[in-house]
């Protein structure tokens, strides 16, 4: 890594804590300049810009949006730069594919003859018990030679043909995982023991059991919970609103199933669609507890190594909000060995 640019402080500290590094830059991207970047020589982008402008419940102003303007920035400079990077790999919510920005990254990028493949993937088929679909894009400059010696399946194509493809109001035909998809590993595989839960809230300073008070008033007010047992092979999306109850959904499971006895099951009712695995959800009732994910256990579901650590100031809001905001560790190391394969 020559250069990572994030406008959060409270990220930086997270990340310097880990990998001791000083490549980390405090900075906006629309104050980026073309010199400034091929001063860093990169040869490889990793993007992933702000959701909000195109996600399903926002209100998709896409280009038009003040958190496009780092992306649409980066774009222009793409067609300025001497130098530009040889590879470049985007991360977003479903919806970006059907999106003008999209349009204009890949229109830049056919300018300079580039090619591409764009993927729509989730954790569950890598899997990992966590539902959250997203769009990749990978792309690399035609006749670029290749960094790893690899070979995955992937059907590349020319940007240019990406964009002909698809008529501005189409969605892309998005790859998935060149292999057939096994159901994820249970849940339980993830979680930590009754002991390991009591070692990390003392280590946070706070409970992770949701108050009985909040659990009642969100079921008076009929909102949904999204309650997992640790047989279950998936679980809902973690966002930088995990655990925010009332506000916002967690993922929650149950302290003691076996003190809790059998829950009541209904028809699922998601902002993602049914997914594998997921097409019922349980039925809280009073005096049941749940809590929420540990951190260290949504490191895990997002396939960050054992031994990723946070500031021990940083508390479990500010870890949990930082998730919430990061990729699936899996899911990008492998997209890496595909986007820097030997292709023969």
């Amino acid at each position: 890594v020559v250069a990572a640019y994030e406008v959060s402080e409270i990220c930086a500290e997270a990340y310097r804590f880990n990998f001791g590094t000083d490549e980390w830059h405090l900075k906006t991207i629309e104050r980026l300049s073309r010199d400034e970047l091929e001063a860093h020589g990169a040869t490889c982008w990793l993007m992933s810009p702000p959701c909000q402008p195109f996600t399903r419940s926002g209100r998709r102003q896409d280009h038009e949006d003040a958190r496009t303007q780092p992306l649409l920035h980066l774009i222009q400079l793409l067609g300025e730069m001497r130098k530009p990077p040889s590879y470049v790999l985007v991360e977003n919510v479903i919806g970006f594919e059907r999106s003008e920005s999209r349009r204009r990254l890949l229109s830049a990028l056919a300018e300079h003859g580039w090619e591409g493949a764009e993927f729509a993937l989730d954790p569950e088929e890598f899997g990992l018990p966590n539902r959250r679909p997203r769009y990749y894009g990978l792309f690399r400059a035609m006749g670029t030679q290749p960094a790893l010696g690899c070979e995955v399946a992937c059907r590349w194509q020319p940007v240019a043909d990406l964009l002909e493809a698809n008529s501005p109001n189409a969605a892309p035909l998005l790859q998935g995982p060149p292999w057939e998809t096994q159901p994820a590993s249970p849940l339980g595989d993830f979680l930590q023991g009754l002991a390991g839960v009591a070692e990390e809230e003392r280590e946070l300073k706070c409970s992770l059991e949701v108050p009985q008070e909040i659990l009642k008033d969100r079921d008076d007010k009929a909102g949904r919970f999204d309650i997992h047992l640790r047989s279950d092979r998936t679980s809902a999306c973690l966002t930088k609103m995990n655990g925010k109850l009332p506000r916002g959904f967690s993922p929650l499971v149950v302290v003691d199933e076996a003190e809790a006895g059998p829950l009541e099951q209904r028809p699922k009712v998601s902002a993602q669609g049914d997914g594998p695995g997921a097409a019922t959800d349980y039925v809280w009732r009073p005096g049941v507890r749940l809590r929420y994910l540990s951190p260290a256990e949504q490191l895990r579901l997002m396939g960050y190594p054992s031994g990723y650590r946070f500031p021990p100031r940083q508390n479990f809001k500010v870890r949990c909000a930082l998730i919430g905001n990061s990729l699936n560790v899996c899911i990008v190391s492998w997209l890496l060995r595909v986007l820097l394969q030997d292709e023969g």
